[in-house]
């Protein structure tokens, strides 16, 4: 909650929290959220659905309580537009690669600035996979593997980037 505070958040909302879904609504004068972003899936997506406002745009991407399921006469309904960004599976490499090179860009640009959340060495990557699945981790979870380079007796430590599993 800090952390979306500290980037510009006006209201949060802790979905942990019983009825999170009606503070959602309070906080939009009784209407609901115009986007939603489920990265989490399952039930948490559906009551997601719920907090978005009529008219709005639900995107679901998350899959760590399975897939969201809207039905099309719910959404139809309430004339929002839910987009299941991950329905027709990854993206080929080149599209990958793209995409990829753009967020490196924004990110030397400083307008993507990821929140790292916590670090492992990768011997830890077991309790780090725990601590995610515990959604115990807010932001990103590094993995940080040690390499040799050649001709150097020093080892040195570089991130390897390991997402939430809800994200």
């Amino acid at each position: 909650m800090q952390s979306a505070r500290r980037r510009g958040a006006d209201v949060t909302v802790d979905y942990t929290e019983d009825g999170w879904v009606q503070r959602v609504r309070d906080a939009t004068g009784g209407f609901g959220a115009t986007l939603i972003f489920d990265g989490a899936g399952g039930d948490l997506g559906v009551e997601a659905f719920d907090a978005t406002a009529d008219g709005g745009r639900f995107t679901t991407y998350g899959s760590s309580g399975g897939f969201t399921e809207i039905g099309p006469d719910a959404a139809h309904e309430r004339r929002i537009d839910v987009y299941y960004a991950l329905a027709a599976g990854p993206p080929d490499r080149a599209t990958a690669r793209a995409r990829l090179e753009r967020a490196l860009s924004l990110a030397e640009e400083g307008r993507l600035r990821p929140e790292i959340g916590v670090t492992y060495p990768l011997e830890r990557a077991v309790d780090a996979h725990v601590a995610l699945a515990n959604r115990s981790v807010i932001g990103k979870s590094l993995l940080l593997v040690r390499t040799s380079e050649r001709n150097q007796s020093m080892s040195t430590e570089r991130p390897a980037v390991m997402r939430r599993s809800s994200e």
